[in-house]
């Protein structure tokens, strides 16, 4: 039996278009902060990133150093206009690892064959915390715009992979009971479970591995109470 509404499907499409016109109107940029880099060297080094309103500034960071009391003034630097005249010049790569905390929403929920029940592709409304580990990764390059000048942008896409919980609602009846109750209602479900997803820019996009909790007197006699699910997950990036 496939089930699917209608709603979160235009929901999905609403999310992809708004995150889409936003990447279009606001360039994702690269914050100050300690990155990591071959920019200096062949090795992997620890540098700081500076980037102001017309010059992105990358320093070197030695061990003892403070980067948020890093005298920005006196130390040699690799620099990163705005916009540059040449057509020739090297991309650099940045990345950067942290613990994360994202919302994140599962628009579809496969779940498994279950006493006698056939698979469900479910798509009921709910909303996660993500609490995990991420790392970024980015490209500083320079690209031709259409009138001419060559301007700095940032190519930006991430990993995370952590555990999520939170709310939602499922579609409580005599067939999802073994006949166990008389009515149909929306049951409030507690979701947990693992997720690794893949970023560009503010949008994450991802699997999960999960399970519910029926939060009321008739979980027992709910079949998917604690069962495994498969999901899409959708968030975005609050950092």
């Amino acid at each position: 039996m496939l089930k699917v509404s209608f709603s979160p499907i235009i929901l999905i499409f609403v999310i992809i278009s708004g995150c889409s016109s936003f990447k279009n109107t606001v360039q994702y940029e690269i914050a100050d902060g300690v990155y990591k880099s071959r920019i200096f060297s062949d090795e992997i080094e620890k540098v700081y990133i500076d980037n102001e309103k017309e010059f992105l500034y990358v320093f070197l960071l030695s061990e003892g150093d403070l980067p948020y009391g890093l005298d920005t003034v006196n130390r040699d630097a690799i620099v990163f206009p705005q916009r540059r005249t040449e057509t020739k010049i090297d991309k650099a790569n940045f990345y950067t690892s942290e613990f994360d905390i994202d919302l994140v929403t599962i628009p579809f929920k496969y779940r498994f064959p279950t006493d006698g029940f056939p698979q469900q592709l479910n798509t009921n409304l709910n909303a996660s915390v993500f609490l995990g580990y991420r790392t970024d990764f980015y490209t500083l390059k320079y690209k031709e715009n259409e009138i001419g000048l060559i301007e700095r942008m940032t190519n930006h896409y991430g990993m995370t992979f952590g555990f999520f919980s939170g709310f939602g609602s499922t579609a409580v009846n005599p067939f999802v009971t073994n006949d166990q109750i008389n009515i149909e209602y929306d049951g409030i479900v507690w979701s947990n479970g693992l997720s690794v997803s893949f970023a560009v820019d503010y949008f994450n996009l991802g699997l999960a591995l999960g399970w519910d909790n029926l939060l009321d007197n008739n979980s027992s006699y709910w079949i998917y109470q604690k069962r495994p699910w498969i999901g899409l997950v959708l968030g975005i990036n609050l950092n």
